[in-house]
């Protein structure tokens, strides 16, 4: 059974299309990307993957209780600089619930260590490197105990050093059953950790297939859609009305 699936699902801001008739299904430990020009409907997407927004047309199917199970990654570390490291991951474990000392540390704890923070609890952000900042948001996000780890450019701001070091641990957690779904405008990736890769084009899916992967099985129904001729647009179902713009890119 999918872990979280769209069905037809169109999505609009105002008049403007951000995606068209998607119908996508995904399981747990795949490893997808999305990929796309800027504009095409990458981001609403992992906005809809998120929960955090409901589609203009079509349904978002997803298993019981999977909202509060969902970790975000963004381009941007989005870290509170009065809280120290430490602070800044048990946060998210307090937003989803657990308020236990213990049980926060028990979470936090080995993620530390994993990420290689371990001596840098007690430091603040500004005392931090770029690649240290994302290690704590990605620690932020897994606190969790996600089944979803969704992934926004998540190494725009890093050095190629850092980015590889974030690719590397979330391919951890692809491998511990967490569907990980990653948006990108650095296709080499796609190609250094094998994986699906859905392409979206002015809000279609123009292809979704799996490549060859070296560390794991395949794991995508490979669909595609012919290409755009230059100039051309997709059909696409006519406009509802007016919903708010989250002011985010498409």
């Amino acid at each position: 059974m999918a872990l979280i699936k769209l069905d037809h699902v169109t999505k609009y801001y105002r008049e403007r299309l951000a995606l068209s008739d998607v119908s996508l299904s995904f399981e747990p430990s795949e490893w997808v990307y999305v990929t796309g020009p800027s504009g095409a409907g990458k981001s609403t997407l992992l906005r809809l993957l998120s929960l955090s927004e409901r589609p203009s047309r079509g349904r978002v199917e997803a298993e019981s209780g999977l909202r509060k199970a969902i970790g975000m990654l963004g381009q941007e570390f989005r870290l509170l600089n009065d809280r120290n490291v430490y602070e800044n991951i048990a946060l998210a474990c307090r937003i989803s619930g657990v308020w236990d000392k213990e049980e926060i540390k028990e979470r936090v704890t080995p993620l530390l260590d994993e990420m290689g923070l371990r001596g840098h609890e007690d430091l603040f952000p500004g005392q931090l490197s770029a690649g240290e900042k994302q290690r704590v948001a990605l620690a932020r996000a897994l606190v969790r105990h996600p089944r979803i780890l969704i992934a926004d450019e998540p190494t725009g701001n890093l050095d190629p050093t850092g980015a590889a070091q974030i690719f590397s641990l979330m391919r951890q957690y692809r491998d511990r059953e967490t569907l990980v779904v990653v948006a990108t405008h650095a296709e080499d990736w796609t190609v250094r950790h094998p994986g699906r890769v859905i392409r979206l084009e002015q809000g279609v899916v123009r292809s979704d297939q799996a490549r060859a992967a070296t560390d794991g099985p395949a794991a995508a129904s490979a669909t595609s859609a012919p290409a755009l001729a230059p100039g051309a647009t997709p059909d696409v179902p006519p406009p509802l009305p007016p919903t708010a713009d989250p002011g985010g890119g498409i």
